[in-house]
């Protein structure tokens, strides 16, 4: 499990007075960036191997200003050319605010083809497939009323 601790800018923020929904997407991002290392240990981003292929976010409880959050980033699921990067955040009293899953696909930028996940980057990512005791599970919403905590 990889954790990033951030502290919420003023920027983050929008006119109702908390995190912008589109900026849990950025701390999710900052929370992925030693997997992109994984990939590409220099981060140059003309050799890039990884690309987004879903991405999903429950928001539990708002976000303020000024506020230190931990992201908590771990693997899930782990196929053939693709993976889960499971995503959990939480307050400096241990208070769930958010829920997310990436789905990243092995990708090549020149070819504009899938690759497949080696095997040694498939243990690699098998290695960090804990995560946080208690984070909430993902929302399920298939056309019916999902209760908010």
């Amino acid at each position: 499990m990889i954790t990033t601790k951030l502290t919420v800018r003023f920027a983050d923020c929008d006119g109702m007075g908390h995190v912008n929904n589109a900026v849990y997407y950025t701390y999710f991002e900052e929370g992925k960036r030693e997997i992109f290392r994984w990939f590409t240990p220099s981060m140059d981003l003309n050799d890039w191997k990884v690309i987004v292929a879903s991405t999903h976010c429950d928001y539990i409880h708002e976000i303020s200003y000024d506020e230190t959050i931990t992201v908590y980033t771990w693997i899930g699921t782990i196929s053939h050319s693709s993976f889960d990067v499971e995503h959990a955040i939480a307050d400096a009293n241990g208070n769930w605010h958010a829920r997310g899953r990436v789905t990243l696909i092995g990708y090549n930028y020149r070819t504009k083809s899938v690759v497949p996940l080696s095997e040694k980057m498939k243990a690699i990512l098998r290695q960090h497939q804990d995560g946080p005791a208690n984070a909430p599970e993902l929302r399920q919403i298939r056309g019916i009323d999902v209760p908010v905590r």
